[in-house]
């Protein structure tokens, strides 16, 4: 069995110390190594096959190449996907490997960061203040959206708002709001809700009728039925997202009722299929794929790789600044 390609056997192929070998493969800078020099050492490690001991670096750095990426406890929707993609590929430019973690509801950050010494932590989910205090602790750089920020609503990127405006200037002045039930999205629902009645608080309209609900007709046609009674009923809808806002037309229909006419409906991510709804989704598009770049580079700069470009919204702290956040844009179509 062959034995492992060491940095010794490319710095005795090289001619040069070990101390040279680290300095080049590593990178290093202010070392008055010439170029010759860094091209006589690359070059024998390409022919000897040397790749450098994960672990030993790990030990040597006190961190790993990784950037953690740690995802709240719910499915892995459209958005969030491409959320991690766009992350994935920016990390992997500054030479460093994305891990994404959905982290179970009981938590336990930070014994996952300690065992795998990530270089950077991405937070999109909401950790309780004793974690928060020991990643403080560790010294680890955070990219969070959802802690340390002058504004409780900023992690909904203004898409309750943008909801509820779009519905207030047609004229509704009384609106529901279909979120799931699952407590895997309690964080994301809780802040969503705020949102909403913070908008409706502002346009001076009635406080937001809630109803939890799955995603299925029969569910959805029960929903409609309560909306529509009594003496103010609810004339529009706003949706957790599109799936939701599916569902209410689902339940619309099993009553022989259509949107905007019964109930006006707005849905939330514009995914490929909003278009093809019966009859189109109006909803709120989210650039994921620019949040998604921006948490990378919130987390990899600080480490000396990528530098924040002007207007990418990251400030010294680490975190994002709201007004910079990517904006969210109405799309307009046939359902309200």
């Amino acid at each position: 069995m062959n034995r492992r390609v060491t940095s010794n056997d490319v710095a005795q192929a090289a001619g040069v110390s070990r101390a040279t070998v680290s300095y080049v493969l590593n990178g290093r800078a202010g070392q008055s190594i010439s170029t010759a020099t860094q091209d006589r050492v690359l070059a024998a490690a390409r022919s000897l096959g040397y790749t450098p001991s994960t672990a030993a670096r790990t030990l040597r750095r006190g961190r790993s190449d990784l950037v953690l990426m740690l995802l709240p406890p719910e499915p892995l929707g459209r958005a969030l996907a491409i959320m991690i993609d766009a992350a994935s590929e920016e990390v992997e430019r500054q030479g460093l490997r994305l891990v994404a973690h959905r982290l179970p509801a009981q938590g336990g950050a930070p014994s996952l960061v300690q065992s795998l010494a990530p270089a950077a932590l991405i937070l999109l989910t909401p950790l309780p203040e004793p974690e928060l205090a020991a990643l403080a602790a560790s010294g680890i750089k955070v990219a969070s959206l959802h802690q340390a920020l002058e504004d409780p609503l900023a992690p909904d990127l203004g898409i309750g708002a943008c909801q509820v405006q779009h519905l207030a200037a047609a004229g509704h002045r009384r609106i529901g709001v279909a979120v799931p039930p699952e407590s895997g999205y309690a964080w994301r629902v809780d802040v969503r809700l705020a949102a909403i009645a913070d908008a409706c608080s502002r346009l001076r309209l009635p406080q937001p009728d809630v109803a939890r609900l799955g995603l299925d007709a029969g569910e959805a046609a029960a929903v409609v039925d309560r909306w529509r009674a009594g003496p103010q009923p609810v004339t529009a809808a706003c949706a957790f997202d599109d799936e939701h806002a599916f569902a209410l037309l689902a339940g619309l229909a099993a009553h022989g009722l259509s949107a905007p006419e019964d109930l006006a409906v707005i849905g939330a991510e514009d995914i490929p299929l909003a278009s093809l709804a019966v009859p189109p989704l109006t909803t709120v598009r989210m650039d994921a794929r620019e949040l998604g770049e921006r948490f990378a580079r919130m987390a990899v700069a600080p480490l000396g790789g990528a530098q924040d470009p002007q207007g990418s919204g990251a400030s010294h702290s680490g975190q994002l600044a709201e007004p910079d956040l990517p904006p969210v844009r109405l799309v307009r179509r046939a359902s309200a």
